[in-house]
């Protein structure tokens, strides 16, 4: 494979759940051939489980083509994302505990969505002991942390299960 342009990722638990924006790039600078070289490289870091927050379904289609498992949390507005964000949360708990491979979760650009599932996601595995350090390791995973972020996440409904 040729060399190509790393694309902006984080991994949450490493080799096993990476956020990303959308594979290809967001909105108007997205290609069809970055994707492709994209999907191939996340590919061969492990990738086997594709989790979509994106509004529409762009890709979804093609990631199963090329193999991968998908699923799909469309984001829409900011009270929705409030209850959406906890389902995704627990979904992918749910993939990375019984699924082969590694997710990758993505939203169409890095953005303060993109924290608000970051910090989610780590309080639901239990890596944040709070919604202060879980937006504290978002924004040291690159995604911007604002007002928004804080908005769209509900702390209560993505804690981890009491043992």
């Amino acid at each position: 494979m040729s060399a190509i342009k790393v694309p902006a990722h984080a991994w949450i638990v490493p080799g096993s759940l990476a956020i990303a924006e959308r594979p290809g790039g967001g909105g108007r600078s997205h290609r069809v051939a970055r994707r492709n070289a994209e999907m191939a490289w996340w590919h061969e870091q492990g990738v086997r489980t594709i989790v979509s927050a994106m509004r529409s379904h762009h890709a979804l289609t093609e990631y199963a083509r090329l193999g991968y498992g998908t699923r799909w949390f469309p984001l829409k507005d900011a009270v929705q994302a409030r209850g959406e964000i906890p389902q995704l949360a627990d979904e992918v708990a749910q993939l990375i505990a019984c699924e082969p491979g590694a997710v990758l979760v993505h939203c169409d650009r890095v953005s303060e969505w993109l924290a608000a599932i970051d910090a989610a996601i780590r309080l639901r595995l239990g890596l944040a002991a709070d919604v202060g350090a879980a937006f504290e390791q978002a924004g040291a995973d690159g995604m911007p942390v604002g007002d928004l972020a804080r908005e769209l996440l509900d702390p209560w409904s993505v804690l981890p299960p009491a043992a």
